[in-house]
């Protein structure tokens, strides 16, 4: 009987083991075979970790090569709080000392990580850390206290403690030197574990103020914020690379999975030259020092390609040091900032009356002896009193008068077609350029205000020309004088000369871009002519003249709208021209809003900047001496390829 029970019980023992095996087999065959692929997958994901190496961002140079933005060494700190261990508390003191972190908000980022089951292995602790910082963390050694705790303190030398120190303690502390050998760290000391110093590289303007509103910056990702960083940021901005590999539960590495490398970005070369660029900022800063106006630009271009050759503001600031700098310093005012031309616009109205064959240089009209009053509203000549100028007296001596008198026998509609076909009213489209498959997006640009046709009131025919009730930028004004300069050819203006691609090598060139025809080429010839004469004696901007070339420029003298009235304290004085006059190398125009000392009139502020400016400028660029001609006979003469029976928006 008891045999039998034992028997029973034994089957039964056998049977459970047999169905234990049984499901065990199944489970195990359902995780090795079935869903192998499914867990290994899981594992992988969980114990495969990624990291990242970062290329370098392109550097930014002038046309000639030399470097303007490149890239300053420093290091990011990377943490793996999980290795921190007990000292955990005490390493987060040290980071955030040494690193100027908040301790919270370093604590909560490198708790995601400490956290049992994370995904996350590494957290970056701060990012473009400079070298000096990074230093005093690595010089962190492991020691022991005197109750044998472990802590972690600066050590300029791992061996600093030998047998003479100890004497020396001893007999200055008055303590025995086995309780300061129990401090003695071991002979080899151990660094912070868990943190990791990548070598990286932050943006560094290697000329601070030089050209820094137009360059830009970037943020603190290295994303450009503004300016050509912003413009070329997709080209700039490198292609990091990417290793990943298996860890095991502690973090420790394995085995390496799969990498990719880094690509550096794109190179930029502009169109500015880094000496004129040096020459123009000097000029400015000593007219801002000499007449101390609210804001003051200076922008050069050479007319028969558009590139720009210079682009100086006051106020600037230093992208190296940014703290504090208002959105006035560091945005681009040439882009964004307009004001009334007055008198430099006088010179693209009657431009237009000569190309459709309203007038020529010696047309006489009557200046009313300085005072004349139109649709009840009085015009003067600025305290001149002028009886009867030909058109090329009017543009030498700046007369109001005769310029609306000039307006008035064009009309209302060509002068509109005139200022319009000029570019007013609408942005200049700097640097809206596709260089290979590369598509630019024109920086942010200011249009300025020009009224369309059908909002004229009856006094805008004789305000407008002699620039009153418009306003524009100075890429505009720099843009028309350019088509004046060219033979009646307007260019497409754009800071950008070539790009070299990162690794190939490969230079993508930008070609000169046409933008169309303002005038003819005889008209464009004859207010040229006029516009010699300005910069002359009887003129009103000798002090404008270049020694031994000629100049062909337009002062302007405008007052500012406070209050919705002309004020009789606050002007915009300016000076726009080109050198030599009949072969031009560059147009410069130079501004001062608001100059508040030692004169307001553009002859007396702008012109002797721009003089001073465009010596410099020619002596650099080797530019020869040209014999000056004085009028001596009437400037009468048919236009080259002209039809009195159409003008130039007529033309194919």
């Amino acid at each position: 009987m008891r045999r039998d029970v034992y028997l029973v019980r034994l089957t039964c023992v056998a049977l459970g083991l047999l169905t234990g095996y049984a499901f065990l087999s199944v489970h195990l065959f359902k995780l090795q075979i079935v869903r192998h692929e499914e867990l290994l997958g899981k594992a992988r994901q969980k114990y495969t970790a990624r990291r990242t190496h970062r290329g370098s961002r392109g550097y930014i140079y002038d046309v000639n090569g030399n470097p303007l933005v490149g890239n300053l060494a420093c290091r990011d700190i990377m943490a793996e709080p999980r290795r921190f261990d007990k000292c955990y508390d005490h390493i987060l003191d040290i980071l955030s000392r040494e690193l100027g972190l908040d301790r919270d908000a370093l604590h909560r980022r490198l708790k995601k990580a400490k956290e049992p089951g994370s995904r996350v292995v590494e957290v970056v602790v701060k990012r473009q850390v400079d070298m000096t910082d990074s230093e005093r963390l690595k010089k962190y050694h492991k020691k022991k206290a005197l109750d044998g705790s472990e802590y972690y303190s600066p050590c300029e030398n791992k061996h600093c403690f030998n047998e003479n120190c100890l004497d020396q303690l001893c007999g200055k502390v008055n303590l025995d030197k086995e309780s300061l050998e129990k401090e003695k760290p071991p002979s080899k000391t151990d660094p912070i574990p868990g943190l990791r110093f990548v070598e990286s590289s932050r943006r560094y303007h290697l000329k601070e103020r030089l050209m820094a509103n137009l360059l830009g910056f970037t943020d603190s990702q290295g994303a450009g914020v503004v300016g050509v960083e912003k413009l070329l940021d997709q080209s700039l901005r490198p292609h990091d690379g990417e290793e990943r590999f298996e860890r095991d539960p502690s973090g420790n590495r394995l085995h390496q999975t799969q990498a990719s490398a880094a690509r550096d970005g794109d190179n930029v070369y502009l169109t500015l030259s880094e000496p004129i660029q040096q020459i123009m900022e000097d000029e400015l800063a000593a007219m801002v020092g000499k007449h101390a106006p609210s804001a003051a630009y200076a922008l050069m271009t050479d007319p028969r390609t558009g590139a720009v050759l210079g682009m100086a503001q006051y106020p600037s600031f230093n992208p190296n040091d940014r703290r504090g700098i208002s959105p006035d310093q560091w945005q681009n005012r040439i882009l964004l900032h307009g004001f009334e031309p007055g008198s430099t616009m006088k010179c693209v109205a009657i431009a237009g009356a000569m190309d459709y064959n309203v007038v020529d240089l010696d047309t006489v009209f009557d200046c009313e002896d300085g005072y004349w009053v139109f649709c009840r509203r009085g015009l003067r000549d600025s305290g001149h009193k002028y009886g009867n100028l030909a058109v090329w007296e009017i543009v030498q001596k700046s007369s109001n008068i005769g310029t609306a008198k000039i307006a008035l026998e064009m009309g209302q509609g060509r002068l509109y077609q005139t200022l319009h076909r000029f570019g007013f009213g609408q942005p200049t489209g700097l640097d809206h350029l596709t260089i290979g498959d590369l598509v630019l997006k024109p920086p942010l640009e200011a249009s300025g205000i020009f009224r369309p046709l059908h909002k004229w009131d009856g006094l805008s025919i004789s305000r407008f020309p002699i620039g009153q009730g418009i306003l524009v930028t100075p890429l505009q004004m720099v843009q028309a004088y350019g088509a004046l300069a060219n033979d009646g050819v307007m260019m497409q203006l754009h800071t950008i000369d070539r790009l070299e691609v990162a690794g190939t090598g490969e230079v993508r060139k930008v070609l000169p871009q046409v933008k169309g025809r303002v005038l003819r080429p005889g008209s464009a010839r004859q207010i040229v002519k006029a516009m010699k004469l300005v910069t002359q004696k009887e003129g009103t901007a000798p002090k404008a003249a270049v020694e031994g070339y000629e100049v062909a420029g337009k002062t302007g003298t405008a007052q500012k709208v406070v209050d919705g009235q002309y004020s009789s304290s606050k002007y915009v004085a300016s000076f726009i021209g080109f050198v030599p006059a009949d072969n031009p190398s560059f147009v410069l125009i130079v501004v001062a809003d608001e100059p508040s000392q030692n004169g307001y009139y553009g002859g007396t502020v702008a012109a002797p900047t721009f003089s001073r400016i465009a010596e410099k400028t020619l002596r650099y660029m080797q530019i020869a001496p040209t014999p000056v001609r004085h009028r001596t006979t009437s400037y009468t003469e048919r236009l080259v390829n002209a039809d009195p029976g159409k003008n130039v928006s007529e033309l194919p």
